[in-house]
């Protein structure tokens, strides 16, 4: 026990700074994202329809009424606002999805290149110093 070939490495203690950087870096569930994401809009969308309804008047949006050029059957009425949210959350969902995989690939490399170069420096300094 004690003899200098035996690795007497310990992990430290992790700090609060150290905590901080693990979280900030730590995966983001796609799944999870995507809904959140979706029920933003897909809420967005229902609440700005219902309030357009409720304020009335002669003609009641016609600008969010072109969203039915992309959400099919879409209209500004009672059962349009319900549709309206199926297809906010459906695209929200995906656009959430989408994000965090996106994020969770550019942490991955970006990981990994701080690897790569923590393994050439180990490398040099072994070269550099024999």
């Amino acid at each position: 026990m004690g003899s200098s070939n035996e690795s007497s490495y310990e992990p430290r203690p992790r700090g609060a700074v150290d905590e901080l950087i693990v979280q900030s870096l730590a995966k983001v569930d796609a799944i999870a994202f995507g809904i959140s994401i979706g029920t933003v809009l897909g809420s967005g969308i229902f609440l700005a329809t219902v309030i357009l309804l409720w304020k009335g008047g002669d003609v009641v949006g016609p600008t969010l009424g072109l969203l039915d050029q992309y959400f099919i059957g879409y209209e500004v009425t009672p059962v349009g606002s319900l549709i309206g949210f199926a297809w906010g959350f459906a695209t929200g969902f995906v656009l959430g999805w989408i994000g965090a995989g996106l994020r969770n690939l550019i942490v991955r490399i970006y990981l990994n290149i701080f690897k790569l170069r923590g393994r050439m420096t180990a490398v040099r300094d072994f070269i550099d110093n024999p």
